[in-house]
């Protein structure tokens, strides 16, 4: 697993039977200092997390696999949580 911040949504008019009903979020992944680290990208989103969340993201194909409940889902990533921020206004 992996932090990374929400940095939008995607929006598509086909998608793959797999993907149906789950939301497709861009994620910037972060180091250890929370700077960027790499290039963005999609990921499937089951938690509900809004554009500047923090989340921690996996790539393991099989969990994802579980999840979607398919094994030809084509997705790479999947965010598996939100951070809570204890300083929330």
């Amino acid at each position: 697993m992996q932090a990374a911040r929400v940095i939008g949504n995607a929006t598509s008019t086909v998608k793959h039977a797999a993907l149906q009903g789950w939301r497709l979020v861009a994620l910037q992944p972060l180091d250890i200092n929370n700077e960027a680290d790499g290039f963005p990208f999609l990921a499937i989103d089951g938690q509900g997390a809004a554009t500047g969340d923090l989340v921690f993201f996996t790539s393991d194909g099989k969990s994802i696999r579980e999840m979607v409940g398919r094994n030809d889902c084509p997705i790479r990533f999947a965010v598996q949580g939100i951070v809570d921020s204890p300083f929330k206004s």
